[in-house]
């Protein structure tokens, strides 16, 4: 009997207790957590569903109320928050950042150095003086390395220019020589043939010698084109003229280049040979310069049989560049 009393008010004690636990449970459930956020993210949170309100309490904080009822969901509302923010920087940076697909090259504002010739009166002299020795022909025919200025009637050259580069001289010193050819630039009718010379007692004599363009083999063959080439004494051009032609090698060595222009001389009524016809010239000139060293020299060979008592060095050859017309 004892015992079952006991045991009635121990079960008696414990419903009573465990509902005022239940009741303290309620009571004790802790208050959601208010979190700040400034009014701005506040304008840029997302429209949320009937279900949610958001509330902007006069201290510039958010609290829930009625659908959101635990803190994770408050969570939530951050953190969109939050990506709404992101969002908006990355939209206002774009707006203002123009990409470019290739990048502008940068424009200095110092001024660029232009470089002249430090002498322009002697650059146009140079160009005067060789305008002038081709104004006269039919034909100017590029040889890339020389220019031939070539007359039809006489059917050879009147003149041949060219730069002699120091540096080039003796640079290969081909040995092997090619054959002589009849220069396709010009018109069938007023080529020199290479018959027009045999037997006629004149060398084939070049006027851009092929002893200063063999350093390489384009260079040597241009040398062998019938324009470059007149009727020349023997004697003259196997010696004296060869003399000079070597002279030019050393100056252009000596100075660096020379700009070298070969005036012929013909009478009015030239000699003629061979089946074209082709003209004899009386004499024929070599003007040497290189306006950077203020060097210009100026030398003339007659066409005929040397006198055996006459010196024939390359300095009694030399005239008066101003003569030359």
């Amino acid at each position: 009997m004892n015992f079952t009393k006991k045991a009635l008010l121990f079960t008696l004690t414990i419903l009573i207790f465990g509902c005022d636990s239940n009741e303290s449970g309620y009571s004790n459930k802790k208050p959601h957590k208010e979190r700040e956020i400034s009014t701005d993210r506040i304008e840029n949170l997302p429209n949320q569903s009937q279900q949610t309100r958001v509330d902007i309490k006069e201290n510039n904080t958010i609290i829930t109320s009625n659908s959101i009822e635990d803190e994770s969901s408050q969570r939530d509302i951050e953190e969109r928050v939050n990506s709404s923010n992101i969002q908006n920087d990355i939209d206002s940076q774009t707006q203002t950042q123009i990409i470019e697909p290739y990048p502008r090259p940068t424009v200095s504002n110092s001024s660029t150095e232009i470089k002249e010739p430090q002498n322009i009166d002697t650059v146009e002299n140079e160009q005067n003086i060789k305008s002038k020795f081709l104004k006269m022909c039919d034909q100017i025919v590029d040889k890339e390395f020389f220019e031939v200025c070539y007359s039809y009637d006489l059917k050879v050259a009147k003149a041949v220019i060219y730069r002699l580069e120091g540096d080039l001289v003796n640079e290969l010193n081909i040995k092997e020589r090619p054959d002589f050819y009849e220069e396709e630039q010009i018109p069938k009718e007023y080529r020199a043939e290479y018959s027009d010379y045999t037997h006629s007692g004149y060398d084939r004599g070049h006027l851009a010698p092929d002893a200063s363009f063999d350093w390489s083999i384009e260079s040597l063959e241009a040398t062998y084109s019938l324009a470059n080439i007149i009727p020349q004494i023997p004697e003259v051009n196997r010696y004296g003229w060869a003399d000079l032609e070597q002279y030019v090698r050393d100056q252009a060595v000596e100075l660096g280049y020379v700009d070298v222009i070969n005036v012929i001389e013909y009478k009015d009524s030239p000699k003629r040979i061979g089946e074209n016809q082709i003209a004899v010239s009386s004499g024929y000139y070599k003007i040497l310069s290189n306006e950077d060293e203020n060097y210009k020299e100026c030398f003339y060979y007659k066409n005929e049989e040397p006198q055996s008592n006459n010196n024939n060095s390359v300095e009694s050859h030399k005239v008066d560049c101003n003569s030359i017309r």
